[in-house]
């Protein structure tokens, strides 16, 4: 039986990408960019569509008043759980509303959307509109943002994994690394191992992990380290650590030791390095992450900004790690079948409720700073790309407020997310490049709230989801 409904599965997938019906979108994101809520916003946007044509003045389909129906359907794996949209919406329905829970595993949900187009011949001959009637799925997933910081291991060896300069790159990591770099200068690698001092130098390595993540910084490796790992918490696979203080010239030496003697502290350490890429790392490479159509990626600019200059470099460094294991190129009917490839790119900068409007252009001026090499990159593929920012789930509203000066100022109110406070804040300016940023000494005013609560309709109240929305799915509404 079971063999029967794979089978299903995969014709029917077959038969969707033939007729180009099918569009499985990525959404990628590094920790705390705000995959889950962006998902459930887009999905909430695409359900609540009204009479309104003016709501998505971005959104031809929805302008032109050319979508039907849409509707959440079951996913085709059956091995993937489903994306909880029902338990978000209703987490947001509450008072106060509250936010949609990040995700600790790999979840799918898909939407079947009914829409009216114009035949190709009709539109090239310019014939009288002759609407017919279209599907399309949409297929969009969710997952960890902590998985994508391991995709780079899928290239490097244990000893190119530990001679990477990253670690310690700075005196920020330098400093919180002092434990588990003693531990290390003491660990013989040649011995036989000592599997319970691996296992104590492997768990100061994840405090060293734990109190990066707490400052912003973005290269944290492997990434599963600083997640819960339920009932595999003490299993081996965790005991391995970068060796950052050998040299180059010390590896040669070791490597051989290790393939004499299996039983060594440096070939226990590769072994357990190497299972946890190829059974963790690339089985999740594998079974989901190849497959995708268009993208979408999330950046939080304005996080790091609460923390230090080093977090927006890691930002920045964390991103560009992330395109290789992407494919990228045109699309065609052979890829649709047999390699699909994104052809369509959405840079994203979230949290733009965060900021007053008169700051919108140096955040679209920073992300562009951010993304820009990684696009230098990317353009040699011929893909489309764009930027956009946006609040997928706003938390605040703009006033205008009085200082003690007699001047009115823009300021944002919301409710802190810890008490519930009504709170107005001036949040400050922000730095419209790299260099501006490094050298940026205000304190900025980057608080967590609450989400505003759902409008009248069931919608959640969000800013500039219709830019995106055209650019992942105009195109295939027409």
């Amino acid at each position: 039986m079971a063999f029967f409904d794979s089978l299903k599965e995969e014709l029917s997938q077959k038969y969707e990408q033939l007729f180009d019906q099918q569009l499985r979108i990525a959404v990628t994101g590094l920790t705390r960019s705000g995959k889950t809520a962006f998902i459930t916003s887009l999905i909430n946007q695409l359900l609540t569509l009204d009479e309104d044509k003016n709501k998505f003045p971005a959104f031809k389909a929805s302008r032109e008043g050319r979508i039907q129906s849409v509707r959440i359907i079951p996913h085709l794996n059956k091995e993937i759980a489903s994306f909880p949209y029902d338990e978000n919406i209703a987490g947001l329905s509450q008072d106060p509303p509250q936010w949609p829970m990040p995700t600790s595993v790999f979840r799918e949900v898909r939407l079947e959307i009914k829409y009216r187009y114009k035949p190709g011949l009709w539109r090239q001959i310019g014939l009288p509109p002759v609407l017919t009637d279209g599907t399309l799925y949409l297929d969009i997933v969710d997952y960890p943002g902590e998985w994508l910081l391991d995709l780079p291991l899928l290239d490097l060896s244990y000893e190119r994994w530990s001679q990477s300069s990253d670690f310690l790159s700075n005196e920020l990591r330098q400093e919180m690394a002092q434990d588990w770099l003693h531990s290390l200068n003491t660990l013989d690698l040649k011995a036989k191992a000592d599997y319970q001092q691996i296992k104590q130098i492997a768990q100061q390595y994840t405090e060293f992990l734990l109190a990066c993540k707490r400052k912003g910084l973005e290269n944290i490796q492997p990434a599963r380290f600083v997640m819960p790992k339920g009932v595999s918490e003490d299993a081996p696979v965790y005991d391995f650590f970068p060796l950052v203080h050998l040299l180059k010239e010390d590896w040669a030496g070791l490597l051989s030791h290790a393939e004499k003697h299996p039983d060594s502290t440096i070939a226990v350490l590769m072994n357990h390095y190497d299972y946890y890429v190829n059974h963790y790392v690339k089985d999740f490479y594998e079974k989901y992450f190849k497959r995708f159509d268009r993208q979408v990626v999330l950046i939080d600019c304005l996080t790091p900004l609460n923390h230090s200059n080093i977090a927006l470099t890691e930002t920045k460094q964390a991103l560009q790690g992330i395109f290789e294991h992407f494919s990228y190129g045109t699309r065609s009917l052979f890829h649709r079948l047999f390699s699909p490839q994104i052809d369509k790119l959405m840079f994203v900068a979230t949290k733009l409720d965060h900021i007053t409007t008169d700051q919108k252009k140096s955040l679209e001026s920073l992300l562009e700073h951010l993304i820009l090499d990684s696009k230098r990159v990317l353009k040699i593929n011929d893909i489309r790309m764009d930027n956009a920012v946006i609040a997928s789930i706003r938390a605040t509203v703009q006033v205008s407020k009085v200082d003690e000066n007699g001047v009115e100022q823009r300021a944002l109110k919301g409710r802190l997310k810890k008490d519930g406070q009504e709170v107005y804040i001036y949040p400050g300016e922000v730095p419209h490049n790299l260099m501006i940023a490094k050298n940026y000494q205000e304190a900025f005013e980057f608080d967590e709230y609450l989400p505003l609560p759902l409008d009248e309709n069931g919608s959640i109240r969000q800013l500039n989801m219709d830019k995106v929305m055209s650019f992942l799915l105009d195109d295939k509404l027409e």
